[in-house]
């Protein structure tokens, strides 16, 4: 019943011309025949609204490459991807890092330097290691290295510097140099024959050739006693 209404309505719309008659199977013929167009004007507009989305959606996709079925895209991270391995280097920044100057002041008991970071102070010092930093280091505890410049003997547990680690003379004797985390660790053979540790932190900016130059101008006195563990 639905459907016949709504095509008699459509058929008075279309009232013949000069007022003619029509029958019923007339106005049925004329209603279908105007249902038609609706039908074709309501697919048009689909059309365009399709069309209208797809310029949306299009460029989208032309911005970004789509991943291929069956590979989700990741979520958005705020880590940072891991770099690939490579050998053993010292991240360096020329115009930032930190100079060597002449050491100024008393010697440390333990050891003789000759060179020391501009701008940086003693926090510590005793037979066992000299510990320098930065005068903004928060931690003030000489026992703690970690962003400080340390230099001690190597530990009387180990009987040289591990052989994987790359090599670095130190005035023409043997050495050993390793990156690990943000500290650069340097192992040498002094002339007395010790094995010498110095450990660096990356935000001085030295590269293994200045931190060889601070290591050739330690001198192992005397009172050096060497730790363990």
């Amino acid at each position: 019943m639905t459907d016949i209404k709504d095509l008699l309505e459509l058929a008075l719309k279309d009232v013949p011309a000069g007022g003619r008659y029509a029958g019923p199977a007339e106005d049925l013929t004329r209603g279908r025949r105007l249902l038609r167009r609706r039908r074709q004007r309501m697919a048009g507009l689909a059309g365009v609204t399709a069309a209208v989305l797809c310029g949306i959606l299009v460029p989208l996709s032309l911005n970004g490459s789509a991943p291929a079925a069956g590979h989700p895209v990741a979520a958005a991270t705020s880590s940072p991807v891991p770099s690939p391995s490579k050998a053993v280097s010292t991240p360096t920044d020329a115009a930032h890092a930190i100079k060597l100057v002449a050491w100024v002041g008393t010697q440390p008991p333990g050891y003789k330097v000759d060179w020391m970071p501009k701008g940086w102070v003693v926090q510590g010092s005793d037979p066992y290691a000299l510990v320098m930093a930065s005068p903004a280091t928060k931690d003030k505890d000489p026992t703690v290295f970690i962003g400080k410049l340390v230099v001690m003997l190597q530990s009387a547990d180990a009987s040289a510097p591990p052989a994987n680690w790359a090599d670095q003379p130190v005035n023409g004797r043997p050495g050993k140099f390793d990156v690990q985390g943000d500290t650069q660790i340097l192992i040498f053979k002094a002339a007395g024959g010790q094995w010498v540790d110095i450990q660096a932190p990356v935000s001085l900016g030295w590269d293994r050739a200045e931190l060889a130059k601070f290591g050739g101008g330690v001198t192992v006195l005397g009172a050096a006693q060497a730790g363990r563990g």
